[in-house]
């Protein structure tokens, strides 16, 4: 007579967006003997429990984008979730060194009745969180029926500037300082290939509040060549002190060309005298050479009056 092993198996089930089930191993009751699964008759005593779990929850930083860098503290940040009740933000500051400071945010719920979709915005201010410009780190990690968490990075600068054009007739470069919260002034110098300082002095320029500063470099002035030069600006806040590292921009500068002169031949032309100057010094040669005349006809009539 056969002895029949009666089994009770709980099966922990995770309903997967796949559709896949995973089901815990059977225990045995009464017997530690493996189940004979070609025997139907022991096959047809076991007990299955199942228990599902809801859907995984997840979540996605839009905003900062990884790798954004940012001109001043303020980061604005969006963040989408799914199947959660709460998120929980860490903002991570990575110093010169490489080391790490951490600044966990409070638990932010954002659902009271269960797992819930979302989006949330909210701005960072970094003065409250250091106060440092540089490398970042943003986590965030959302609860429901598991954890889920995403990261990206971002950079903090005091301010930059952009290489805008040139002027038409002196083809001096001009630049263009971004609007930068908390900058003042800047010192401005260009340097050739060789690491030379065009400047006699660098360009001190106080910028524009809430808005951009255009600044023309005077090229010029100093006769250079055409070539690549490096300019570069340091920051300075209203105190004078300077708040970040140096900005720079490699500019091309290529000297105006000097305006043709007309070839008029002769005289007039090894003078570089223009049409316009050779009508007028026509006009007037030619006024003084009839009054000349006058005044000779004048002085013959008078001297045969007197004979």
């Amino acid at each position: 007579m056969k002895k029949h092993a009666k089994i009770a198996a709980l099966g922990a089930i995770s309903a997967l967006s796949m559709g896949i089930f995973a089901v815990a191993q059977p225990v045995m009751a009464e017997s530690s003997s493996l189940i004979d699964l070609s025997n139907p008759q022991t096959s047809a005593d076991v007990t299955v429990q199942l228990t599902v779990v809801g859907e995984a929850p997840a979540v996605t930083i839009n905003k900062p984008y990884d790798g954004e860098g940012f001109i001043g503290k303020k980061v604005p940040v969006s963040v989408t979730y799914e199947h959660a009740t709460q998120i929980t933000y860490k903002l991570i500051h990575i110093n010169e060194d490489n080391t790490r400071t951490e600044y966990d945010f409070p638990t932010k719920s954002v659902s009271d009745y269960g797992p819930a979709d979302g989006t949330d915005t909210f701005t960072i201010d970094i003065a409250n969180y250091g106060d440092e410009y540089g490398d970042y780190i943003l986590e965030a990690t959302v609860d429901g029926a598991g954890s889920s968490t995403d990261s990206v990075s971002f950079h903090l600068i005091a301010f930059d500037f952009i290489v805008k054009g040139a002027e038409e007739k002196t083809n001096n470069p001009i630049i263009t300082i971004l609007e930068s919260p908390g900058v003042y002034s800047s010192d401005i110098q260009a340097f050739d290939k060789d690491g030379n300082a065009i400047f006699d002095e660098p360009l001190h320029v106080t910028l524009t509040p809430n808005g951009t500063t255009d600044v023309t470099l005077p090229f010029a002035k100093y006769g250079l060549p055409e070539g690549d030069y490096l300019v570069v600006a340091t920051p300075y806040d209203e105190g004078g002190n300077i708040i970040d590292l140096n900005r720079e921009r490699t500019v091309h500068y290529k000297p105006a060309e000097a305006p043709e002169v007309p070839d008029t031949g002769g005289f007039f032309g090894s003078i570089n005298l223009s049409r316009q100057d050779m009508v007028s010094t026509g006009l007037a040669l030619l006024f003084l050479a009839g009054f000349f005349g006058i005044l000779i006809i004048a002085k013959r009539n008078k001297d045969s009056k007197r004979r």
